[in-house]
């Protein structure tokens, strides 16, 4: 979260933050969430904001206050939202495995080359969207326009596929970036199970690396697969 990431002194004292867009987009918070943020340390003396100029940082000291915060809240919610990834989109997956032809599959191809790109270059947008991109091909997929809609608009709204990315260290974000390629060769082999199995660990490791930075639980649902993925990981099963 952003208090976090002042106090542990990413940006020197005297700096102005980034722009709300890049702010907003790292942290995966609406805009209107991350202004409270920021109106609440404002108030705290911890940045300044200056109108038509930006916000700039005077102090490190962004201990967060004990009471629940619009922040907290946010992220709560996106812990949510990984629990409803889990629940339903590796069977959409799945069942787009069955059905996908070989346009989507290179549409996919290319939606990951774009993506690798993207990270490359830090475009956290760009990010995003080649991430939308991808599931929207796979709904497409299924030929069901119930579960096309569904999935549209659950990755339109959330932001739970690739959150606070940058945040990560490089190992995570690698991991991140592979488990796409993994669902695709998935895909490619028009393998359901193991389509259903690469989209549950790329929910739980994205899910993962985030409680651990954010300090927010997992769902006991995702903690007990990320027990059977390390299990099954630790036996050196296929």
């Amino acid at each position: 979260m952003l208090v976090g990431t002042i106090a542990q002194g990413r940006w020197p004292v005297g700096t102005r933050l980034p722009a709300e867009r890049m702010l907003s987009a790292e942290f995966g918070v609406s805009r209107n969430t991350l202004r409270s943020v920021l109106k609440r340390l404002e108030a705290r003396g911890v940045v300044a904001i200056r109108q038509g100029s930006g916000c700039y940082l005077k102090s490190l000291d962004a201990k967060p206050a004990p009471e629940a915060t619009t922040e907290d809240d946010s992220l709560t919610s996106l812990m949510a939202r990984f629990e409803a990834a889990y629940l339903f989109l590796p069977e959409v997956v799945a069942l787009a495995a069955g059905r996908i032809d070989g346009a989507k599959l290179r549409t996919l191809e290319g939606s990951i080359a774009e993506l690798g790109k993207a990270i490359v270059e830090r475009d956290m947008d760009g990010i995003k969207a080649k991430t939308r991109d991808f599931f929207c091909v796979i709904a497409d997929s299924t030929n069901n326009p119930v579960v096309n809609e569904v999935i549209r608009s659950f990755v339109a709204s959330s932001s739970v596929l690739f959150p606070r990315f940058f945040s990560f260290s490089e190992e995570e974000r690698d991991k991140m970036f592979g488990d796409f390629v993994y669902i695709f060769h998935a895909l490619k082999n028009r393998d359901p199970e193991k389509s259903r199995q690469a989209t549950i660990r790329k929910i739980v490791n994205t899910a993962g690396a985030f409680s651990q930075l954010s300090k927010i639980p997992l769902s006991p649902l995702i903690q007990a697969s990320a027990m059977r993925l390390q299990q099954k990981d630790d036996g050196g099963d296929d």
